[in-house]
This record gives structure tokens, C-alpha cells and sequence, in this order.
């Protein structure tokens, strides 16, 4: 695909000035780790991404210290957006985005426990915090806590977590009870309902996915370029899984929804089946 590449090594990103500046200035203010993640850290990249820069903390950081820290450096910022978690922006002279996110340590625990050690399965996405964890690369730390988070979660992916993310995912695209998504899919295809119609290819790909790392064992890399993720991370995935899913998601709006809908599901219950171990 035009402008992706594969990454394998990110030590000169780190190497750049002003993220080594970000993270000491955080752990100043409380901060226990502060680390890379999102595109610019993962196995693909491309220019357009901003830098994705995750603080971890026991209490929030003040937001008039975060202020402080873009003003020293002049940089540009809006400080405290809250529309996903809690977060500022900033950016440099070149033009450089960091989108900064800011983590509890109590939160972060809470989701290791719930879905690595508790093995608890979510509709859609299920592991895309372990990912998170796994490829963040670690600018500066205080006391050792983020890299024992991600040592544990870079272990063997748990067969539990694996069996219980593709039996409810499975279950909600097409299982035996009332309201499947395709079931949904179907309903909204007889309204001419296509905003409902995408809402339900939404939900089916969604949990796709899902179902697809969880069977190949990799966890859940996220939202954005799930297809050249799916090709670059799965041993296994649906013969033709490009080409269905641009059919699928093409054919909203029209009556080719279903059947493509169909296909695309079809083809991952005959992965699994074929290759069960």
C-alpha cells in the first residue's frame, strides 16, 4: 500500500530531542513512565501520523503543570481535551503533531487484570490495550512499573482470553439467538435503513477482527489499517479477506449488502473450523 512501510527498529525516534524533553518533564511533575506508542511505534508507519506520547501516573497531572512544560518549550497546546481520555496536544516549529495521553496506573491494571489474567472477552477490540502496552517504547521511567506491565503482557498470548473472544464475537455476528449483527444487517437492508446499515457493518467488522488476532494469537492492533495489519501480523487469515471486506462495505446501500455480508463471515467460520488447534 502507497505510503506504509514496515518498521522494525525505533531507537532514533526516540533519539529525537524533544519526546527525551516531554517525558523528563512529565516525570518532574509526577509522571511514573512516559512512552511512544500508536503508528509511530508499531510495524507499520506512515508520514501522516502523529506522535502518540502515553503518561502514566497514581494521581492525575496537573493541567496547569502540563501548560507549563508546552509554554517552556514553545509549543503550542490545547491542554485537558476529555472527548476519549485525558489528553493535550501540542505541536513544534516543523509541524509535528503529539497528540499526549494521560493514564492511570489504576486503570491500566484494571485492564491487564480483566482481559489478560481474567481472560475477559469484550465485543470488538478486546486486546487492543495489550497491544498498546506491548509496542510502547519507553522514553523515561521512575520506578520500573510500566516495563513489568509490559513484560507480563508480552507473554504467551493466554489460550482462555483466545477461546472467549472468538465464542462471543462468533455469537454476536451470527449466533443462534434473535438478534444477531447480521440478523440486524438483514433487518436494516429491508428499511433501506443506510445509516443503520453501516452502524451493523460497523459492529460485524468490528468483531471480524477481533476474532481473527485473537485466533492467530496476536492481539488487537486497533481501528486504523486493519487490513494491512491483518495481512502483516495473522498466519492465518480468510482466502480473499481484502476483496470481501471492500465488497461488504461497498455494497452498503445497495441489495448485495447481505450476501457480501454473508460471504465475508462464511469464509472466517471456515478458517477456524479448518485449521482448529
Amino acid at each position: 500500500m502507497p505510503g506504509i512501510s514496515h518498521r522494525t527498529d525505533c531507537r532514533d525516534l526516540l533519539e529525537i530531542p524533544i519526546l527525551d524533553t516531554l517525558a523528563s518533564s512529565f516525570l518532574n511533575i509526577g509522571a511514573e513512565a512516559a512512552v511512544l506508542s500508536g503508528s509511530r511505534s508499531g510495524i507499520l508507519d506512515d508520514q501522516a501520523s502523529d506522535w502518540d506520547i502515553y503518561v502514566y501516573s497514581s494521581a492525575p497531572i496537573d493541567r496547569k503543570a502540563r501548560k507549563d512544560i508546552y509554554s517552556a518549550l514553545s509549543l503550542p497546546s490545547v491542554v485537558g481535551m476529555t472527548f476519549f481520555e485525558e489528553s493535550d496536544e501540542a505541536e513544534d516549529t516543523y509541524g509535528n503533531i503529539y497528540d499526549i495521553m494521560f493514564r492511570s496506573k489504576e486503570w491500566t491494571e484494571w485492564q491487564v487484570d480483566d482481559v489478560y489474567r481474567k481472560c475477559n472477552a469484550r465485543i470488538g477490540y478486546t486486546t487492543c490495550i495489550l497491544y498498546n502496552i506491548t509496542h510502547s517504547r519507553i522514553i523515561s521511567s521512575a520506578s520500573g512499573w510500566f516495563e513489568r506491565i509490559k513484560e507480563e503482557v508480552s507473554g504467551p498470548y493466554p489460550e482462555e482470553l483466545r477461546r472467549n473472544i472468538i465464542r462471543k464475537n462468533l455469537a454476536v455476528i451470527d449466533g443462534d439467538y434473535s438478534s444477531p449483527f447480521i440478523h440486524q444487517l438483514e433487518l436494516a437492508a429491508k428499511r433501506s435503513d443506510i445509516v443503520s446499515q453501516n452502524h451493523r457493518m460497523s459492529s460485524i467488522l468490528a468483531s471480524y477482527f477481533d476474532v481473527l488476532f485473537a485466533y492467530n494469537r496476536v492481539y488487537h492492533p486497533g481501528e486504523k489499517r486493519l487490513i494491512p495489519y491483518a495481512s502483516a501480523l495473522c498466519r492465518s487469515i480468510p482466502s480473499g479477506m481484502e476483496e470481501d471486506i471492500c465488497n461488504a462495505v461497498n455494497a452498503i446501500g445497495t441489495d448485495s449488502l447481505v450476501p457480501a455480508a454473508a460471504k465475508l463471515i462464511e469464509k472466517l467460520h471456515m478458517l477456524i473450523v479448518s485449521n482448529r488447534d
